[in-house]
Parts: C-alpha cells; sequence; structure tokens
C-alpha cells in the first residue's frame, strides 16, 4: 500500500508538468525572445537529416539488400558522437508470408497514404527530399549519397531552407498501475531562425512569408529487437524499429528568433492495431530501455517532391521536407554545458528477499528518478519487462519556490525478486533534475559483492540432510547388527560338564 502510495504522489509530481495529462497529450508554450544562429551541425551540413526506410522480414529484396545496407548507414552514424543523422524503420507485410510483427496501421499509413507508396524497400530521406527504391547492391551508397545530399541543403538550388534548432529530452516516469508498462515524459524544443543564406529580393520586398509554418513528430523506435524472418527462416536483430507516434502532426507557427516548447507523456503500448485493423496484445512487448525518442521539424511551405535519385519522375505523393531532426543524444551534443548523469558505483548482492542492486549516481544536477527493468530470460528478451523504480536517497534539491525535484549526491536502490534460480538480466534507466536521461548496457546480475544465489543456499541444507540421513542410517544398521544374536550364541550352546 505505501509503495502505491509513493508511486501516486511521484507520477502526480512528474505529470504536473501537463495537467491534464494523458498519453499523446500535448501542452505547448512559446517564448518570443529573439536568439541568434550560432549553432553547427556534423560534416557542415545544415541539420541533421532525416530517413525512413519501410521495409518487411518476409520481403526478400528488404532482407538481402535494404536491410543490411541500412543497418550499415545506422552503424556508421551511432560510431560518431555527434548524432549525425537519424533514422526510423517501419516495417510492412509485403512479399512471402506478410508476416512481420512490427506492422502497425502507422506504419501502414506512414508508407501508403502519406508518400502514396505500396512496395517495398523504399526509403525517405528528409521528407521526399530524396527517394531510393528496391533492394540492390548500390543501396549502401545510394542511402549515404542520399543522406549526404539531404545534409547539405542550404536553399542555393533556388527552394528556401528555414533553419531550425531542435532539442528532444526524455525521461521515463514509470507506471501509474500494474497493467501499464511505463511512461516517458517528453519535452521539445524548437528554435527558428530564418532561411538560410542571403534573403532573396522577393523576401526583401515583404512579398514572400519567411515565417515557419511547420510540424512537429516524434517518432518512438526501439532498437536492436530480435525477430524471426519468414523469409531468412532466421531470428534477424531489427535497427531502430517504429514502435508509436509520442507527439504526431503537431502545428508549429514561429517567426524568426521565436522559440517554442512542446511536452507530452507517452504512454508505452501494450496492446496494437495492424495494418489490417485487427487489434490486440502486442506482437512483441516493448522494452522501456530499448526506447529512443526521434523528433523531427517538416516545413509545410516545402513539399516539392524531390524524387527517386533526383529523378522529377518520382511517384511519390508531395509531403513536406524535414529541416530538422533530433534525439536525446544530440540534445546532449549541441549542449554541452549540459550534465550528463553517470552511475558512479553500482554494487550487486544477493539477500534472502532478493537481488539488490545499489547505484550511486554522479549528477551535478541532481537525480530525479531512476528505474531497473529486467527479466529471467536473456539480455535481448523479446517477452515482456518488468519494471522497479528504484529508492532514492540523497539531499534534496528543490528551486526557488522550494519545491524540491531531485537529489544531490545520489544513491538507488533496487530489489529484484527471485524467480527460481533463474539468472537476472537488468538494465538502470536514470534522469536528473535537469531532464537529462541516460542508461546502462543491458548487465546480467552476478552478485560479485555478497551473498549466495537462491539456488546455491538450497543445495547446501539438501546435501547436507541427505548426507545426515546417509549417516543416521549407517549407525541405526550398525547397532542393529550390533544387537543381533550372533551364532552359536550361550542360549544355543552345548552345556559341558
Amino acid at each position: 500500500m505505501l509503495e502505491s502510495v509513493k508511486l501516486a504522489v511521484v507520477m502526480a509530481i512528474a505529470l504536473s508538468f501537463c495537467s491534464p495529462c494523458s498519453s499523446g497529450f500535448i501542452e505547448e508554450t512559446i517564448d518570443f525572445e529573439t536568439t541568434n544562429y550560432d549553432r553547427t551541425y556534423p560534416n557542415g551540413w545544415t541539420h541533421r537529416p532525416f530517413g525512413e526506410l519501410f521495409t518487411s522480414l518476409s520481403c526478400v529484396y528488404c532482407m538481402s539488400y535494404a536491410d543490411p545496407a541500412m543497418e550499415e548507414v545506422i552503424h556508421d552514424g551511432e560510431m560518431d558522437e555527434s548524432n549525425p543523422y537519424n533514422i526510423v524503420v517501419f516495417h510492412q507485410t509485403n512479399g512471402g508470408a506478410g508476416d512481420d510483427p512490427f506492422h502497425t496501421e502507422d506504419s501502414k499509413s506512414r508508407m501508403r497514404d502519406h508518400y502514396g507508396q505500396t512496395g517495398t524497400p523504399n526509403a525517405q530521406f528528409d521528407g521526399n527530399y530524396r527517394y531510393v527504391s528496391g533492394g540492390a547492391d548500390s543501396n549502401y551508397q545510394d542511402y549515404t549519397n542520399a543522406m549526404s545530399e539531404s545534409g547539405l541543403r542550404d536553399g542555393d538550388d533556388g527552394e528556401d531552407f528555414k533553419i531550425v534548432d531542435l532539442d528532444i529530452y526524455s525521461e521515463f516516469i514509470g507506471s501509474e498501475s500494474e497493467d501499464m508498462a511505463g511512461q516517458f515524459k517528453l519535452t521539445v524544443d524548437v528554435t527558428y531562425h530564418g532561411i538560410a543564406g542571403d534573403e532573396s529580393w522577393e523576401q526583401q520586398a515583404g512579398l514572400e512569408d519567411t515565417d515557419l509554418d511547420g510540424t512537429l513528430y516524434v517518432f518512438m523506435v526501439e532498437d536492436g529487437v530480435p525477430a524471426y524472418s519468414s523469409y531468412l527462416d532466421e531470428v534477424w536483430n531489427n535497427r531502430m524499429v517504429f514502435r508509436e507516434y509520442g507527439i504526431q502532426d503537431e502545428s508549429i507557427q514561429l517567426a524568426k528568433g521565436e522559440s517554442t516548447t512542446i511536452n507530452a507523456v507517452w504512454e508505452v503500448p501494450t496492446t496494437q492495431i495492424d495494418g489490417d485493423g485487427e487489434s490486440g496484445d502486442i506482437k512483441i512487448p516493448i522494452n522501456p530501455g530499448r526506447i529512443i525518442p526521434i523528433a523531427a521539424v517538416f516545413d509545410l511551405d516545402d513539399d516539392s517532391s524531390g524524387g527517386k535519385n533526383n529523378d522529377p519522375s518520382d511517384d511519390t505523393i508531395p509531403a513536406p521536407r524535414a529541416i530538422q531532426s533530433a534525439t536525446p543524444q544530440s540534445t546532449e551534443y549541441d549542449n554541452p554545458e549540459r550534465d550528463v548523469p553517470e552511475i558512479s558505483k553500482k554494487t550487486e548482492k544477493y539477500l534472502d528477499e532478493g537481488a539488490e542492486i545499489l547505484a550511486n549516481f554522479d549528477a551535478d544536477e541532481g537525480i530525479g528518478a531512476a528505474f531497473v527493468v529486467y527479466n529471467y530470460e536473456s539480455s535481448n528478451f523479446t517477452g515482456e519487462w518488468m519494471t522497479d523504480e528504484m529508492k532514492i536517497e540523497g539531499e534534496e534539491v528543490c528551486d526557488e519556490n522550494g519545491v524540491c525535484y531531485a537529489y544531490s549526491g545520489a544513491t538507488g536502490t533496487s530489489l529484484i525478486p527471485y524467480s527460481g534460480d533463474s539468472e537476472i538480466y537488468y538494465q538502470v534507466i536514470f534522469s536528473d533534475g535537469n531532464k537529462t536521461s541516460s542508461r546502462t548496457d543491458v548487465l546480467q546480475f552476478v552478485g560479485s559483492d555478497g551473498g549466495t544465489p537462491p539456488s546455491e543456499e538450497r543445495d547446501l541444507p539438501i546435501m547436507m540432510i541427505a548426507v545426515g540421513i546417509l549417516v543416521l542410517g549407517a549407525v541405526a544398521g550398525f547397532v542393529m547388527w550390533a544387537r543381533r544374536p550372533a551364532e552359536g550364541s550361550w542360549d544355543d550352546a552345548e552345556v559341558w560338564d
């Protein structure tokens, strides 16, 4: 009961940021402070381009060419701490058995309704600035070329390019009830700096609207999810899988120098509507520790189709082009003055009541919340991951109004129940008082700091009892043997004179 009350208080505080608040609820505030454009982007680009791959686990050309190629592109990007570009993979049921478990109504609509495409594989870069269709040996080079061409957009081609700074913060805030898989609080900051390069005579004459009329999306993706491919007849590790929208088609209207902040709470889904409109339990449960939110801003005034490999004959539906994308990683890189919370020390102990995980945090802004997600199967488990909120102790950090929101010098403790003699696999997700989040890799609990695994504790008494029974049996047998009358005893002996 006490834990339920505590969780309710925590959720009340967290959700006070956006009241009333529910999954998909958005609250927007606009700051009209004029800002200067001084942020630079990786590779000398004007922004972080945004790529979308439409694929299927049962599609021959997808699994043979497109997916391996895009996986290599994703790997190239993740090796660069600057997060130079972002990619979302939308799954369909095209080809073969048509049995892709990640295929949802939203992923289908993104391909068919938004871009007017029906075949896979196909990839869009910066909305529809560049388009690559089909699967071939050239996919990797085609994808990298399209990404580079997108990143270099600066308006020199006669089409205005609007400069936007984009930051996104993501905080896991746990669950309100046992039947929930958790929630994420999303905060997105958008600043508009005007059109790239020198203003044209039309703009100088005031004949063209140079304000930003845009739309914001936050794509909630899960990275590194194993799933069976009916074409490959084996399990494939799926990168950057689109799961659901955290924010969808939110209008942004800004004049040069203006900023806006948008808040939303996304509830981790436990059900899904597939591409055929059938609703049911989610086919592969989501691990909150693998979730990455990807924000993207699209310019509604720029919807000319760039064409397939810059071919004007492209048959995609004209759609708004992306002008910026961001993740929590890029936000940390672009704001180096912000502290990134870390775990300075972690201990694992086997206790009678469960497996104890204790973390010492290093965070200038204090620790606001921390959670452990865990399972008893494997590090890449595709079933339901359970969540435990860590008990945080430390010195309270409060604002000027006396509202306390974090703990400095914080330690967090979690006690994971045993499940027979099964192994425990876990991941720690935590965020500081400044909305900056971090996480560990998935780890296996080994109890290196003390205690004995429950299976070993049981084995020892059982062994001792067994040995004891054998010893008692031997002693009892010896006593009975010793007390048994021997052959030729005095009672039966012949009496001699």
